[in-house]
């Protein structure tokens, strides 16, 4: 059996442009995707005789089976190989669910490279085409760092930036979770068939088209966006499809003071998690496993 370890780590979108529905029902994007040190931990053991694959999330049963993106992933992977290997994925949650953060996504990338190390795949093109399949996100966890996507997110070109000092709002209300779909559909609904033309999207500038449509429809993150500015963040934003809210400090001090600030804040009857995270230059790749104690995350928590 080969037992691979490979840790998933969540993005934040610091630039999301949107454009028009396109005749496949998805939207062509400019977005600015960054890494960050956050991440789940993702365990997999490829067996030597046939069998299925398993999918375990401990503490979030609800993730746990075959509609889990990481067990998409491997069953698709398996099926264009044609390999009846048995897979079976354990999956150490850190990144917030339905956050806006990727996680879903970026688990199912580590287990793509787990596989790819397992099976000695070093066809790029295939692990890109079973990554789009399984989502939009995916080829970008596949990546090696921060990089401006276009396309449906599968167009990638690396760009260099400064280390981000972040602050994250996640609220644990349901009521407050948002689907990406959902989020799409709203800003279509409210801005019609035209696309507002704009200049060149940058780093120095961050933005979201979805936060507009998502904030009138969830106003309580207006009150976490709020937090963040009188916590002294930089051009506070909602990342991705949210309801997650982002703050940029000027250094890795900045961003815990903020966090002690905000620490133990409640919203919509339920808390409110602040993860203190820094933006990843080159994302970590599979290695072979390793012992529960040893696998960690350089992010902080406080709720």
């Amino acid at each position: 059996m080969i037992r691979l370890s490979c840790p998933a780590h969540a993005k934040v979108n610091l630039v999301l442009r949107v454009g028009p529905p396109r005749p496949d029902g998805f939207h062509e994007i400019s977005s600015l995707l960054v890494p960050l040190d956050l991440a789940d931990r993702v365990r997999v053991a490829v067996g030597v005789r046939p069998g299925p694959v398993t999918c375990r999330c401990p503490g979030h049963p609800d993730l746990d089976g075959p509609g889990n993106l990481a067990a998409r992933a491997a069953s698709s992977l398996r099926d264009r190989l044609g390999r009846p290997d048995r897979v079976d994925i354990r999956i150490e949650k850190r990144i917030p669910v339905v956050a806006g953060l990727g996680g879903g996504s970026a688990d199912a990338a580590a287990v793509l490279r787990c596989l790819a190390q397992a099976w000695k795949v070093r066809d790029r093109r295939l692990l890109a085409e079973v990554a789009l399949g399984v989502g939009s996100d995916v080829p970008f966890f596949l990546w090696s760092g921060p990089a401006w996507a276009g396309g449906r997110g599968e167009r990638l070109r690396p760009v260099r930036l400064a280390p981000r000092h972040l602050v994250l709002l996640y609220p644990r209300d349901p009521a407050l979770a948002i689907r990406a779909g959902d989020a799409y559909r709203w800003l279509d609904e409210d801005r019609g068939p035209a696309v507002p033309r704009r200049g060149k999207a940058s780093a120095r500038r961050p933005e979201n088209d979805l936060m507009a449509p998502c904030v009138a429809r969830r106003p309580s993150l207006r009150v976490l966006l709020g937090w963040l500015e009188d916590a002294g963040a930089t051009a506070p934003i909602m990342s991705g499809s949210g309801p997650t809210t982002v703050g940029s400090y000027a250094d890795l001090r900045s961003a815990r003071a903020a966090a002690r600030q905000l620490a133990g804040r409640r919203l919509g009857g339920a808390g409110v998690d602040v993860i203190v995270a820094r933006s990843m230059a080159r994302m970590r790749g599979a290695v072979p496993w390793r012992s529960p104690r040893s696998a960690s995350s350089r992010s902080t928590r406080t709720s």
